[in-house]
């Protein structure tokens, strides 16, 4: 199985640094550039067969605009597996106020300001992951998705550290995986 791993298109807030987290945000004009540059990628690259996507607009809006580029025939689904982290508090906040290794603790303040641990993230990456066992070993599948839920499936997928995972708007990350091992 080919798992293309795709990174939604610039918004505003990723442009101002700014934690979206669950929160809704718009594609900026770059943005939607990215989306319909990797549509074009995609298609002289890809025989995609079915699609994930985040249901949150930034992913929607980015896989239309890739849509528009890479006419697609095949099944789409929406899953909240693949959402981005909530944040919680923290989330509208500039990223350089934030300090990162103390939201990635599990505590009661993190708790008690709604942020989503790095476990039940990871709980949410390996179900989908395991779903993915479901379809064809043969399958590309395309999962439109978001900074941390991405560089979680890349942890999982190549044991790297997260804070080694660099995941960019727009970007790229194709992984053969093999669930008959």
């Amino acid at each position: 199985m080919k798992l293309i791993l795709v990174r939604h298109g610039e918004t505003e807030e990723n442009s101002n640094h700014i934690i979206s987290g669950i929160d809704e945000s718009k594609l900026t004009k770059k943005g939607i550039g990215q989306a319909r540059n990797l549509g074009k990628e995609l298609k002289e690259k890809y025989k995609i067969d079915i699609i994930f996507c985040s249901p949150l607009k930034r992913c929607v809006n980015t896989l239309e605009n890739i849509l528009e580029e890479y006419p697609f025939e095949g099944q789409i689904f929406m899953s909240k597996l693949i959402e981005e982290r909530d944040f919680g508090e923290y989330t509208g906040m500039e990223d350089v106020l934030v300090d990162w290794d103390d939201i990635n603790k599990i505590n009661k303040i993190n708790r008690e300001m709604g942020v989503e641990s790095l476990p039940e993230l990871e709980k949410r990456i390996n179900l989908f992951l395991e779903d993915l066992k479901l379809e064809d070993e043969d399958s590309i599948i395309l999962a439109v998705s978001h900074d941390w839920a991405i560089r979680m499936m890349i942890s999982k997928i190549t044991g790297k550290d997260l804070d080694e995972i660099r995941v960019d708007n727009a970007e790229i990350n194709e992984f053969e995986i093999d669930y008959s091992k």
